[in-house]
């Protein structure tokens, strides 16, 4: 139940447009860099392979993740603001929050009917793939949830309004020491919400960002290494790099019967009898066996190079899960 009295919040945040200033990067703004990413991250043989080197596969896929964190500290005062407003109220009136928001949201809504859907989707049907029926109760869904979110702000509105609300920062930005931890942003029936009360209810989502950039980011340097490894035996050798592997891969040959096996244990998941899939099924296979005896020649090539890498892995983070965190579970 907690889960829908965060979703009704969540609809009680008007959700801004995400506009960096032209002097703040996107990792500026997060905050949420794991390390201080070295300028060059790994040598190979004397080769160095930089920061630049991987950022033109990495670099929007990074910037992208850490927006995430950017969108939900500018959401997370508001929110904050209104999941104390709702308790207060709710404890006034003696009700659950959940009890509340049905009544002063929920059953104030009227439901979109069939012709107002319809009208939504003739608006609309240059972007929409299929036709009325396919989506329709998807329009509806969609319309409830618009007209939810105005009576939920309106709502919140009201709220503040009525509490004794003093918003002292419009919007959170990452602290860089404790003593713009303990900034008060905003007060509400004389409780405090500083700043370190955002940044602890954005640790996981800080921590799932880290680690899915420090993924890419070790991947990307992982086929670079890869790559110049490869290249460095194949001018060796005095060969290309196609002829290097033709060489010196060779994977293991599939068999009729290892791609039966294969079907029996997904045929839930196959579309057609094995006849029909055979040729596929074997060809994935093949594929699968190339790429395992691919990597077991770079892995050779890796042991008896010369290799530093400078990208330090995370640290497990120590675990401590703060109330609000807790609560949108």
């Amino acid at each position: 139940m907690k889960k829908v009295v965060t979703a009704m919040i969540m609809l009680m945040v008007s959700l801004p447009s995400v506009v960096l200033s032209q002097t703040q990067s996107v990792a500026e703004e997060c905050a949420c860099e794991s390390q201080v990413l070295p300028s060059v991250l790994a040598t190979v043989n004397g080769v160095t392979i930089t920061a630049r080197d991987i950022e033109k596969a990495t670099g929007e896929r990074v910037r992208n993740l850490q927006k995430q964190v950017v969108e939900a500290r500018k959401r997370e005062l508001d929110l904050q603001i209104n999941s104390k407003l709702l308790a207060a109220e709710a404890k006034k009136r003696g009700l659950t929050t959940e009890k509340l928001l049905e009544q002063e949201v929920v059953a104030k809504v009227k439901a979109p009917t069939q012709a107002e859907a319809q009208t939504f989707y003739d608006q609309n049907k240059t972007r929409i793939q299929d036709d009325f029926n396919t989506v329709k109760d998807d329009i509806l869904k969609y319309l409830t949830d618009e007209r939810q979110r105005t009576e939920a702000k309106k709502f919140a509105d009201g709220l503040r309004t009525a509490g004794n609300t003093v918003i002292k920062v419009p919007q959170a930005t990452p602290p860089r020491n404790d003593s713009e931890r303990a900034q008060v942003l905003a007060i509400v029936d004389g409780v405090n919400i500083t700043s370190g009360d955002i940044e602890d209810s954005l640790k996981a989502l800080i921590a799932d960002v880290q680690q899915q950039v420090y993924n890419l980011r070790k991947n990307e340097l992982d086929l670079t290494i890869n790559d110049t490894l490869l290249t460095q035996e194949a001018q060796k050798r005095k060969i290309t790099t196609n002829a290097l592997l033709d060489a010196e891969v060779k994977p293991k040959q599939v068999t009729e019967e290892q791609a039966r096996a294969f079907f029996e244990q997904n045929k839930e998941r196959v579309s057609g009898d094995f006849a029909q899939t055979k040729d596929s099924i074997i060809s994935y296979l093949q594929q699968t066996e190339q790429r395992i005896a691919e990597r077991a020649f770079v892995e050779k090539l890796r042991a008896a190079a010369s290799l530093q890498i400078f990208l330090k892995a995370l640290q497990s983070p120590v675990s401590s899960t703060s109330p609000s965190e807790k609560e949108r579970r």
